[in-house]
């Protein structure tokens, strides 16, 4: 096969729009991905360091999500911790109205209502869980909040599902625990069912007060895991606001270059009819 040998002219000028064609495919595909770095052969650097940060913030996503499981768990125990104390503020009533009463039945029913909101109490704190965790149980709930696992929260619960003795009538122990045993009984108009009464009174008391205090020390961990939860949330931002920048095209600019590149395809292709005209000339002279 022999060679065709073209003129210089001719050839620069094809050499001209073979770069041309290869500029706008790599536009048109920045414009069709959105994407300026859409792989390692595009900028290596620029690849590379945005995918670390796509990487972390994909990490913190999924750490944004624990946290978000983290404060549903102490929004459980909250709402536990609240529907107790109404339970505590009734039976802190009924051990009112049981000393108020004069007859020895009267007292027996108040005791045998005092007692069935004390069961409730304890069924509270049992339901008061999400996911498997508990924080009225006596679980540990354990909040990461980087990637590495080195900065995170861990709180310990409360264990307010059992209580001390079969007539366990109410409140808290020095071990944390709901109810605490009473062993007179109500069902009496005497001095002994009287201080009885007053004992299950002052307990009640007592539980609601340490219902409060609890409920302010989730409180506080909460506020912490709000903070770090909104803190990753801008993190991921920035992490993906810095790997848009390495990586993310302008659109505005690539149309303007695609536009200037097909007008300067035009322009060379009608260069490449000028510079063959000359060639075809010699065709005349055999004409």
């Amino acid at each position: 096969m022999s060679n065709i040998t073209l003129s210089s002219p001719v050839r620069n000028t094809v050499l001209t729009l073979q770069n041309i064609a290869g500029t706008q495919a790599t536009v048109q595909n920045r414009l069709a991905t959105g994407l300026k770095v859409s792989s390692a052969l595009d900028d290596p650097r620029n690849f590379f360091q945005a995918s670390a940060l796509n990487n972390r913030a994909s990490d913190l996503a999924r750490l944004q999500d624990s946290m978000g499981l983290a404060i549903k768990t102490f929004e459980a125990a909250d709402k536990g911790i609240k529907a107790m104390t109404k339970l505590a503020e009734n039976m802190a009533a009924i051990a009112k109205s049981a000393l108020d009463a004069t007859t020895a039945t009267a007292r027996t029913d108040f005791q045998t209502q005092f007692e069935e909101l004390r069961k409730q109490m304890a069924a509270v704190a049992a339901d008061s869980g999400i996911n498997g965790v508990n924080l009225l149980g006596g679980d540990v709930l354990t909040t990461e909040f980087d990637e590495k696992g080195i900065n995170k929260q861990a709180v310990t619960g409360v264990d307010w599902r059992s209580f001390n003795g079969t007539s366990a009538y109410v409140a808290t122990d020095a071990a944390g625990v709901i109810g605490v045993t009473q062993a007179t009984a109500w069902g009496a108009i005497t001095p002994a069912a009287d201080t009885a009464i007053k004992a299950s009174a002052d307990l009640v008391k007592a539980a609601i007060t340490k219902l409060r205090d609890q409920a302010a020390v989730f409180g506080s961990n909460l506020t912490v895991v709000k903070v770090r939860e909104d803190f990753t949330k801008e993190m991921i931002n920035t992490l993906k606001g810095g790997a848009d920048g390495l990586t993310l095209a302008d659109q505005n600019e690539e149309a303007a270059n695609l536009l200037a590149l097909q007008t300067r395809q035009q322009l060379s292709q009608q260069a490449l009819s000028l510079a063959t005209q000359s060639e075809q000339g010699i065709l005349r002279l055999f004409g």
